[in-house]
């Protein structure tokens, strides 16, 4: 068990755990080590911090992405200070974690820059995304739920006609995944559009009428009547969001500048289900603690901000 990482986060993630328990979070601190905490229920307290170098981290962490593998049990992408891919399976729903495996899972043989994690549904399992320095997207998912891998597939995913600073990945609430772009703080989006199967094509940059520039972009599945949910951070910190009205649906407008009161301006967010239906957001200021705000029904209205951690 270690100190919170405190005002030190550099890089979150967040996703829903099955199993009785609500979400999980991931952090990085400036020295690249891991810590880990989760919800003892949905939508319940938090578990103490435990690291850093979670689970025996292997080398110092960069960037890093979670997601179900569409079995129960999630895993953990984290991409190293050489671009090479990590990844931390759990051993058992809402349970204990295995072995590290990496460097370079399924044959990677470019170093990334950033890197995104989804769960399919269908037969696929986890997919994963990632962009090199030039921006190029990369794909490879398991070839089944908690399977061995296909390879990655790239550069460029889809036609790709951009180069990719960050990257997002969420469900829209119908079983078809949506992968979230950013070029130079435009968003495009680009829709699977069969569960676990083929996807469609890249959006438009300026994804409906975007007012600002976004960084630190994020993505999550909303539960209730509403699809995917988006969120970005402006060149102040303050919260940018848009969702799909239905699922796989038409966009509502963007709202913003600051979500539900925003308590200060952030410098990382990240979203989650909380296996109830209600999302939640996290994000962290400059003082480097956690504020978190959840939905209060599946798909609708939102509380009110706190740290619990």
């Amino acid at each position: 068990m270690g100190a919170p990482p405190g005002g030190a986060i550099q890089a979150m993630a967040a996703a829903t755990q099955t199993g009785g328990n609500g979400a999980v979070l991931f952090v990085t601190d400036p020295q690249g080590g891991l810590w880990y905490a989760s919800q003892q229920s949905p939508a319940g307290a938090w578990t103490p911090w435990v690291g850093p170098k979670f689970a025996s981290q292997p080398a110092p962490g960069v960037a890093i992405s979670v997601a179900g593998q569409n079995n129960g049990l999630l895993m953990l992408a984290m991409l190293d200070d050489q671009g090479m891919v990590w990844t931390l399976a759990q051993q058992s729903p809402s349970g204990g974690w295995g072995n590290w495996q990496g460097p370079g899972i399924a044959g990677q043989k470019f170093s990334y820059a950033v890197i995104a994690a989804g769960q399919q549904s269908g037969q696929g399992g986890l997919q994963l995304f990632a962009a090199d320095d030039d921006g190029q997207i990369w794909a490879c998912g398991q070839i089944g739920p908690g399977a061995g891998w296909t390879g990655w597939t790239g550069p460029g995913f889809q036609k790709q006609q951009f180069a990719a600073g960050e990257l997002a990945l969420g469900g829209q609430n119908n079983g078809c995944l949506m992968l979230i772009g950013e070029m130079v703080g435009e968003l495009g989006a680009l829709p699977q559009t069969q569960p676990g199967g083929l996807w469609g094509s890249w959006s438009a940059f300026n994804l409906a009428g975007q007012e600002v520039q976004l960084r630190g972009i994020c993505a999550c599945q909303q539960g209730g009547s509403r699809g995917i949910q988006i969120w970005g951070l402006d060149d102040n910190g303050a919260v940018w969001t848009l969702f799909q009205d239905k699922p796989g649906g038409n966009w509502d407008p963007w709202q913003g500048p600051g979500f539900v009161s925003q308590p200060e301006p952030f410098v990382t967010i990240a979203a989650a289900d909380q296996a109830n239906g209600c999302t939640i957001l996290i994000g962290v200021g400059e003082e480097g603690v956690p504020w978190m705000i959840a939905q209060t029904a599946p798909g609708g209205g939102w509380g009110a901000w706190s740290q619990p951690l």
